[in-house]
Formats: C-alpha cells, sequence, structure tokens
C-alpha cells in the first residue's frame, strides 16, 4: 500500500512539475504537453487500480506503464 502511495505522490509531484515549466515557458510547450498528459493518464490507471476490490501492489506494477522517460532534465528548468 505504502509504495502505491509513494508512486502517485511522484507521479503528482512530476505532473505539478511539467504544469509550472508549462506555464514559465514561452515558447513550444507540445512535448511538455504531452509528457503531462501522459502523467495523468499513469495517475488514472494507478489510482483505478489502487481503489478496485482484489487489486494488490503486485498488480498494479504489472500494469504500471515505464516512466524511466520521467527523468528530470536540465533543459526544462
Amino acid at each position: 500500500m505504502m509504495m502505491i502511495l509513494y508512486q502517485l505522490a511522484k507521479r503528482l509531484d512530476e505532473r505539478n512539475r511539467l504544469q509550472r515549466t508549462i506555464d514559465a515557458s514561452s515558447g513550444d510547450v507540445g512535448a511538455l504537453t504531452t509528457q503531462k498528459e501522459q502523467v495523468e493518464e499513469q495517475l488514472q490507471t494507478q489510482a483505478s487500480a489502487w481503489s478496485a476490490d482484489g487489486q494488490d501492489e503486485f498488480l498494479l506494477e504489472a500494469v504500471a506503464p515505464d516512466t524511466t522517460w520521467m527523468q528530470p532534465a536540465d533543459s526544462y528548468y
């Protein structure tokens, strides 16, 4: 359970970071917007799996998408 909450918190932090970067940017934010939408989809997937009866942490790990692309990049700051 704690791992699920941790994952949700990390994705919420990433979503908020992306939103702040989009708000502060004056250039093309298409890639950032796409990343934010993907993070929001991942949040929905995790929240749904977490709240569904009979779901556990191992199943959530199986349905959670790969997020290695979400590593912070210096160019976004």
